[in-house]
């Protein structure tokens, strides 16, 4: 535990460090000053939207951590599901450090390895099948003409592609991991583990999202309301984008998550910034500004209620589980 509250409380003082220095950047670079002047002009009901926005965008990471994890009793779910929000927020690589941080609660409180890593990939997998989704069914019509926004095909065609390429292959890995787990020689140890918790946790997913359960509504809220900040903070400067533009540019922007440094620094806001521009959103300095101001709100928010629930659940780590339910 001690371990793990320092990790927390070193990527927090790190996402200070960053907005401090961002700062700054903004204020002493010459070609940036009229982008800290922009912030300051931003339309304070539109940004307090955004926090609102961001707000219902954590409320649905915890709906859909309710039903990926059942076995924890509702609020014992819905502060570890903060509390992994919060190393999501401080700690890039795509969401893996919330993942580990829940594992190794889950462990401590006595669930088995086979099943955590099991959960833990099915989660993985859900949050990722909507920004993957995502990609198809917005790229593909946007480059056919039928949604606003550009129809160059390095922008829209090559990532609905690669993402689709990446469903299918995903999908084949799993059944291939099926397969594997099953040969006899590799009944036991973890290799095994982590070939049944790869198949296990794609086919679950499948298996859900055939069911049409509701609480599968978490994780298209957890992505679009995130995404809905973004639109807010730009429409804070007095002109209404379109969304389509906006959700293709965050998609293909937000990879830059997946390069390991503490909340994705530089790398999110330098990417954001670029498929905005590429997109056709104007002018720099708003854009710039937008970019910032969305940062600022969709770190420190879950960062800020994370690290409170974090705080209250580490004083019952390793009690029993009040439920455990099979699965």
């Amino acid at each position: 535990m001690a371990d793990q509250t320092r990790t927390l409380r070193n990527s927090i003082i790190s996402l200070v460090v960053f907005f401090v220095l961002l700062a700054g950047l903004l204020t002493g670079v010459p070609g940036l000053r009229t982008a800290a002047d922009r912030i300051t002009d931003a339309n304070p009901v539109w940004i307090g939207g955004g926090i609102v926005l961001e707000i219902l965008s954590c409320i649905g990471y915890v709906v859909l951590f309710e039903l990926v994890f059942g076995m924890l009793n509702r609020r014992t779910a819905t502060r570890l599901s903060l509390s992994e929000l919060a190393m999501n927020s401080v700690v890039s690589v795509s969401g893996l450090a919330g993942i580990a941080l829940g594992a190794w609660v889950l462990r401590s409180e006595g669930v088995s390895v086979e099943r955590i890593a099991r959960r833990s990939v099915l989660i993985f997998v859900l949050t990722s099948a909507v920004n993957v989704g995502a990609v198809v069914l917005i790229g593909l019509p946007m480059w056919l003409g039928l949604l606003p926004g550009s129809h160059n095909p390095l922008l829209t065609l090559v990532p609905a592609l690669a993402a689709l390429a990446t469903i299918i292959g995903v999908i084949a890995l799993a059944a291939w991991a099926r397969r594997a787990a099953q040969r006899r020689s590799l009944e036991r140890g973890r290799l095994a583990v982590a070939l049944t918790a790869l198949s296990g946790g794609v086919f679950e997913a499948i298996a859900l999202i055939r069911r049409h359960d509701w609480k599968l509504l978490g994780a298209v809220t957890y992505w679009l309301f995130d995404n809905l900040v973004l639109y807010a903070c730009l429409a804070a400067f007095g002109h209404t984008p379109s969304f389509w533009a906006v959700a293709m540019a965050y998609l293909v922007g937000m990879l830059a998550n997946t390069v390991p440094v503490p909340g994705g620094f530089i790398a999110v806001e330098g990417g954001l910034v670029g498929m905005l521009f590429l997109f056709g959103l104007r002018p720099a300095s708003q854009v710039i500004a937008a970019v910032v101001i969305y940062r600022a709100i969709s770190l420190w928010i879950p960062a800020a209620i994370g690290s409170l629930a974090f705080l209250s659940l580490r004083r019952e780590i390793g009690k029993p589980l009040a439920t455990v339910a099979p699965g």
